[in-house]
């Protein structure tokens, strides 16, 4: 089966088919065959080509901070990479495979093999999500439960992209068991094995401007 002739190619195809999250009930062979040759963002998973929509400038400022703040906060921890959504990250064992906005990895990243030069990290140590309107239920109700699968998985970062609140979910221990806590004002900030990370610049120049005298403001 030719991709050309199932699934739309180009970025300008797929926006034909109207905005938000589109899907299509595909084979992971298809899904494979797609990945390689289309050029906009996918993910599979439900039996599903999951294609996302183009972000919002807010998403992706929120995106830029929170990439920042994650590379000036773990500086002094040995051998993390932090990486975009250009990376995926495979759950080989649910065959689910998707692209959050950002992700973090301690140690030497392992990887699935989806073609020769096409890759994706299985051991992420954090996942980091910003929920757009046409995202949101499936980041809270189809990936959230399968990132907490993960074994390598310590920590799982959700933010709001239209108000202020971020919800951190934290693996106790080595256990199944996580700890959630949420935070809605810029004053907060929350710990990630000892790492701070402050909303007030995960939102700014966001939901929180940068006045003229280049500190930080909380109104809105």
């Amino acid at each position: 089966m030719s991709v050309a002739t199932s699934f739309p190619v180009t970025l300008a195809e797929c926006l034909k088919l109207g905005p938000g999250v589109i899907r299509w009930e595909a084979s992971w062979e298809e899904y494979l065959d797609l990945l390689e040759d289309c050029a906009y963002q996918i993910e599979y998973d439900h039996q599903q080509i999951i294609a996302m929509s183009i972000a919002s400038d807010s998403h992706e400022a929120i995106v830029k901070n929170i990439i920042v703040a994650l590379s000036l906060a773990l500086d002094e921890m040995p051998d993390v990479h932090i990486r975009p959504s250009n990376r995926h990250i495979f759950i080989e064992e649910f065959q689910k495979d998707y692209a959050p906005d950002a992700h973090v990895v301690k140690g030497t990243p392992a990887q699935y093999t989806f073609h020769k030069g096409l890759t994706a990290n299985t051991n992420p140590w954090l996942v980091v999500e910003v929920l757009s309107p046409s995202t949101y239920e499936r980041d809270w109700n189809e990936k959230l439960p399968f990132y907490k699968k993960i074994p390598s998985i310590r920590h799982i970062v959700y933010i709001e992209q239209e108000r202020v609140r971020v919800s951190v979910y934290s693996r106790v221990g080595e256990s199944a068991v996580w700890e959630n806590i949420d935070y809605d004002t810029p004053e907060q900030s929350f710990e990630l094995d000892g790492a701070t990370i402050h909303l007030k610049d995960v939102y700014k120049k966001v939901l929180l401007p940068k006045p003229k005298n280049g500190k930080a403001s909380n109104k809105k």
